[in-house]
């Protein structure tokens, strides 16, 4: 559990809300615009990097699934 608290996507994620809340919060005097395109380029590599791990995770049941083709079965009539 702690392994996810500690993750650079959730870091990451912790970072971007913090400045949001803290630049309206205390008025640091960041540009809003600037703000959220902070934001907007940490959510578009939170999104790269899940989308990275969803593809190395292997999707069949089998130990070997990751080096086997994953062709349809066709039906024989």
């Amino acid at each position: 559990m702690k392994r996810k608290f500690l993750s650079r996507k959730f870091l990451l994620a912790v970072v971007s809300a913090a400045l949001i809340i803290l630049n309206d919060g205390l008025d640091l005097g960041i540009d809003s615009q600037t703000v959220l395109a902070f934001a907007g380029i940490i959510a578009t590599y939170i999104v790269g990097e899940s989308a990275v791990d969803l593809a190395k995770k292997p999707q069949g049941g089998s130990a070997n699934a990751a080096n086997e083709p994953n062709f349809p079965i066709e039906s024989e009539q």
